[in-house]
């Protein structure tokens, strides 16, 4: 969907529950919103979870799971909190699999109002151009296990 349509993930709280199974070194996008000039995603790479926040091309930022999820049956969750209503303003990410933290991300800056006005928001995939260099040369980099929900809640 566009993403003027999409969740406003990178500018407001939000929390994603992305309920899935998984491959042994499961890998591709769950979630991207946005493209290469900026936008945020969330990937599995060789088991490992994933998150990048591309503030337009200024700023990486991401948070990497140290230990590969196990194959099997996954509740994969996102939580992002802004510590402020200002334009810009930080932002805090906590990755979580199955209840348990994995990995976490201050972002320093985050984007005022849109990531671009020609990207996209994808479950599964990232069919625009992709939001991370670190699968550039795989896209559009379709996750190899299954998708079963994601419920995305922004407040």
């Amino acid at each position: 969907m566009p993403e003027f349509t999409a969740p406003a993930l990178g500018k407001q709280d939000s929390h994603v529950e992305i309920d899935c199974t998984c491959g042994p070194k499961a890998s591709g996008v769950l979630y991207a919103l946005g493209g290469f000039s900026g936008g945020l995603t969330l990937f599995l790479d060789k088991g490992q979870l994933v998150y990048e926040y591309n503030m337009l091309m200024l700023d990486r930022y991401q948070a990497r799971s140290v230990q590969p999820l196990a194959e099997g049956h996954h509740v994969i969750t996102v939580d992002t909190a802004f510590e402020s209503a200002k334009p810009m303003g930080p932002a805090s990410v906590i990755l979580r699999v199955d209840g348990a933290e994995v990995a976490r991300v201050v972002i320093a800056r985050t984007v005022p109002v849109a990531f671009t006005a020609s990207e996209t928001f994808g479950v599964g995939v990232d069919l625009g151009s992709p939001v991370s260099p670190d699968y550039f040369d795989r896209r559009p980099f379709r996750f190899d296990g299954e998708i079963h929900r994601v419920d995305v809640c922004v407040s």
